[in-house]
């Protein structure tokens, strides 16, 4: 059965969720239970350019949710990448509407470059077929394809695939991006309650806390509930 719809922060508070990682892991379990989706853990990376401002985003695949933080693999040389190495700030969206809910996370990215790790993480996630693929890509992600790309991209993807799977290393250019969130916004339709929207903001100190409108159950975190 899913998680009851919360009311308010209030009811997040006595439910125990006065983190939001807590009410996150719940509704990621909710969501890969339903069976409404190929993948709960995908979410939409958005970044920016730090020169023109400009807001893209991609499609990811969720790695971890650890240590209060979110982690994703991709190459630094990448247009996401690139991005990320100039501008740390980010956005991740996880799309649940199917079951009437979304979450939208912000924060800043570091980078973990341990390749003992990326190697763990990149064997666990990816079929043999995307290992090939992003091993031969390696530092060409979000290049323009050529004739001599083509060439080169197809030579090394023939070679990868004479080995045996757990043999196939995840690409050179490739690391692990680590979020730390700042923010969340947790939205829920449901019959019982309607439209509520959560957000949980981390506490800065002289943050005003009323706990009518504004609460702060844990020493790191500011819950609130805004309006549709």
């Amino acid at each position: 059965p899913h998680t009851k719809p919360i009311r308010d922060p209030k009811d997040a508070i006595s439910r125990g969720f006065s983190q939001p990682f807590c009410l996150f892991r719940r509704w990621q379990k909710d969501a890969a239970r339903c069976g409404q989706f190929g993948n709960a853990d995908t979410f939409v990376l958005a970044t920016a350019c730090p020169q023109s401002m400009t807001p893209s985003q991609r499609p990811m695949q969720l790695a971890d949710v650890c240590d209060n933080s979110f982690l994703f693999l991709s190459t630094l040389h990448s247009r996401k990448g690139s991005q990320i190495s100039q501008n740390k700030n980010v956005c991740l969206y996880f799309d649940w509407l199917p079951i009437g809910r979304h979450v939208t996370v912000a924060g800043e990215t570091s980078m973990i470059r341990d390749r003992h790790v990326i190697n763990s993480y990149f064997q666990k996630m990816f079929t043999p077929d995307l290992k090939c693929y992003f091993s031969a890509i390696d530092s060409n992600q979000s290049k323009v394809i050529d004739s001599e790309f083509k060439e080169k991209f197809q030579e090394l993807r023939h070679k990868l695939a004479q080995y045996k799977d757990s043999k196939i290393p995840p690409p050179e250019s490739m690391l692990l991006f680590k979020v730390e969130p700042n923010h969340f916004e947790f939205y829920e339709n449901s019959k019982e309650v309607g439209n509520v929207r959560l957000t949980y903001a981390r506490f800065v100190e002289g943050t005003p806390v009323d706990n009518r409108f504004t609460f702060c159950a844990n020493p790191d975190w500011v819950i609130e509930q805004i309006a549709q």
